[in-house]
């Protein structure tokens, strides 16, 4: 028998008892031998509570105690009583008793006050102070729930409403319970106000999925189509759009969520049926490629074990700026997304690009302080949009970002923002432009990943950031990158890794440096 179990007795009755609460009540009761019964379950019922009053802690004339009904099932018969007080229901307070065909009782769930708690000073002086004649009216506790809710009485549809005793902080507290359907933004809420002061004390929405639906491009319409031609003026077919599911979003309507809202974008859309099926042609299209992209690269990231990195909603403005460019703001915490050729939020390897920035200065405050560091931090932005599509793309799109967004200005075969196989190296091609020499950076992400696989080299790469500081060298985080394996890999991926950045120059070549080639000796 467990801590939370107890022998009791039920007046002839053994049992046994879980669940105690601070009363020493038994929340369930089972393991009851009692005797078959032919009588109606109801009196079996009634008489089994009379007997049981000195455990349950309730009076055993059950003068608040009312019967409610019998539902019967394969198991016999589920016997419901509701507790009252001054002929008002105690919300939540309910006994359930189970008897099975033999009429032998054999399970009860309770969640009955007891009355000494009913009778309590506390109580006693609320119940004896508070006539109906003070009462709010049901207008004016609909009133005070609307403001609570923020939304207009002509946007409601009240279902039930009734006065009611609700328990809280070991008080009655005698109030209007409401069930409130809002029609815009979808909700049901249940609601206790205080019957006198029209205090919300209580609210939980009933509806407890919303099934939101969006549209996007996954990743972009040259990937998907696995067509080159395409053009920002030209006609994007139907086959080019994925429907999917957005996860986790909240009841206003918009689009906000655990990882992601679009709160900064001017006139957002706010829908009635949750679904946010549009096309390009729509602004709200970009929030909904914004809302899906980054929330499901956040799960990503959760699934490789790190509950900590950004794990928060970040702001998003989808058309900040009429530039061909896009940014995250250290000081807001928030991703600003251009319009300028292809809009950006319309291509899901910008919008990954741009949240690796808010990651690293998540992980690193102030990250980027020094020229290599903001290099890495183009090139991580860059490795984690191509690693995260790059099963979804076909071979010649696999090591380039940004095809669709390029499509406006490349010149190249297939177009790109950048490309992540250059054959760059450190230092002879550093042009001291950030995106031009954060390649280099993700020339070598790429290619140990190529070697070790994505979920191995994704995990390596996230985790070697904590290693780091705002003003990291390629070469310290080659040496971050080594040390994560360690402690993650025991070092398996170390030579590998470290052949890399030799043959990047990041690393020196051990054969042709003596004290590099005696330091690194044992690892060829």
């Amino acid at each position: 028998m467990s801590e939370n179990e107890n022998e009791i007795v039920l007046g002839s009755i053994k049992a046994k008892g879980r669940n105690f609460n601070k009363y020493n009540v038994p929340k369930q009761i089972y393991d009851i031998q009692t005797e078959p019964s032919n009588a109606n379950p109801k009196v079996v019922a009634e008489s089994f509570l009379k007997s049981s009053s000195d455990v349950l802690k309730i009076n055993p004339n059950l003068e608040n105690i009312k019967f409610e009904k019998v539902n019967n099932s394969i198991l016999g018969s589920h016997v419901l009583f509701q507790q009252y007080v001054n002929d008002k229901p105690v919300s939540g307070a309910w006994i359930k008793i189970d008897i099975d065909k033999e009429g032998t009782i054999y399970n009860v769930n309770n969640d009955l006050i007891p009355e000494e708690l009913l009778k309590s000073k506390k109580n006693q002086s609320t119940l004896k102070a508070k006539q109906d004649t003070n009462l709010i009216s049901l207008e004016e506790a609909i009133s005070h729930a609307c403001d609570n809710l923020q939304v207009k009485k002509d946007n409601v549809e009240i279902f039930d409403n009734e006065l009611v005793y609700f328990p809280h902080d070991d008080e009655l507290k005698q109030s209007w319970k409401l069930i409130i359907k809002i029609k815009n933004p979808i909700a049901e809420w249940k609601m206790y106000i205080d019957s006198i002061t029209g205090t919300v004390i209580y609210k939980v929405n009933q509806i407890k999925e919303i099934n939101a639906k969006g549209r996007v491009f996954d990743p972009n319409p040259v990937v998907k189509l696995n067509d080159l031609h395409l053009s920002d003026n030209g006609h994007i077919p139907d086959t080019a759009y994925l429907e999917v599911t957005l996860n986790d979003l909240k009841s206003n309507g918009m689009l906000d969520g655990p990882f992601v809202n679009t709160d900064r974008t001017h006139n957002r859309i706010k829908v009635t049926n949750m679904q946010f099926l549009f096309k390009r042609e729509d602004k709200a299209f970009k929030e909904v490629m914004v809302y899906y992209h980054i929330d499901r690269i956040q799960r990503y990231i959760q699934s490789l074990g790190f509950d900590n990195v950004l794990n928060m909603p970040i702001s998003i403005d989808i058309d900040g700026i009429t530039d061909d460019n896009s940014f995250y703001s250290p000081s807001t915490k928030s991703i600003t997304y251009g319009t300028g050729g292809v809009d950006d939020a319309e291509d899901a390897e910008i919008i990954l690009h741009e949240y690796g920035h808010a990651i690293q200065d998540n992980i690193i405050p102030g990250f980027g302080s020094q020229e290599e560091a903001k290099s890495m931090g183009e090139g991580f932005g860059d490795y984690l949009a191509a690693s995260f599509f790059e099963k979804s793309k076909p071979v010649i799109l696999k090591p380039t970002i940004g095809n669709w967004d390029a499509v406006a200005y490349s010149g190249a075969n297939p177009p790109c923002l950048r490309r992540l196989d250059s054959n760059k190296k450190y230092p002879k091609d550093m042009t001291h432009e950030e995106h031009d020499d954060g390649e280099i950076w993700s020339s070598c992400l790429w290619q140990i990943r190529n070697i070790i696989g994505q979920e191995k080299c994704d995990k390596l790469v996230i985790a070697h950031h904590f290693l780091l500081t705002r003003t990291s060298s390629f070469e310290d985080a080659a040496n971050a990158l080594i040390l994560a394996d360690k402690k993650l890999n025991q070092g398996q991926n170390e030579k590998v890794v470290r052949e890399v950045f030799i043959e990047r120059g990041i690393f020196p070549n051990p054969r042709n440096n003596k004290r590099a080639g005696e330091k690194y000796a044992n690892l060829f």
